[in-house]
């Protein structure tokens, strides 16, 4: 076995236990991996993601990456022409995502990362609600934070 292949074998083992009770790699853990393949194990890009993608696949992992790819699509079928996105196809989104994420995501961690995809992607929200805001869309990914009346109260940020 020549060093190449060796060094691979190696970062499929590492790769094996980094994911090992992980039903899901988000961008960073595979950037971590990816990272550590080439440097550690001396890899090139392409056979580390190779790698990391084969390992992911045997072991039915979900690669955050892989995912936005996938929901493009939908958020096209979605969207239509003008690229706007309705609420309600928002969250039938948000679903879709956490289910192919293996439902590790909590529900505001899938909305997220759609709301995500989408501005990469150039969708935007479509106005709903009495004054035709996108205030629904503006409030994901907001933190939390308490109430400056002292209550202890979580309101929204």
């Amino acid at each position: 076995m020549g060093k190449r292949e060796e060094a691979i074998q190696r970062f499929v083992g590492y790769v094996r236990l980094s994911a090992l009770d992980k039903p899901f790699i988000s961008r960073a853990e595979e950037r971590r991996l990816l990272e550590h393949g080439i440097s550690s194990f001396e890899l090139g890009h392409d056979d580390a993601r190779g790698v990391l993608l084969a390992v992911a696949q045997a072991n039915n992992i979900s690669v955050e990456r892989d995912i936005d790819r996938r929901m493009v699509p939908i958020l096209e079928r979605f969207g239509g022409k003008r690229k706007k996105i309705a609420k309600r196809k928002f969250r039938e989104a948000a679903a879709i995502y956490k289910g192919l994420a293996g439902s590790t995501l909590s529900d505001d961690e899938a909305r997220l990362r759609v709301k995500r995809t989408m501005e990469e992607n150039g969708f935007r929200p479509k106005r709903a609600g009495l004054f035709l805001s996108r205030r629904w869309y503006d409030r994901i990914g907001r933190r939390r934070r308490r109430s400056d009346d002292g209550s202890g109260d979580l309101r929204s940020a």
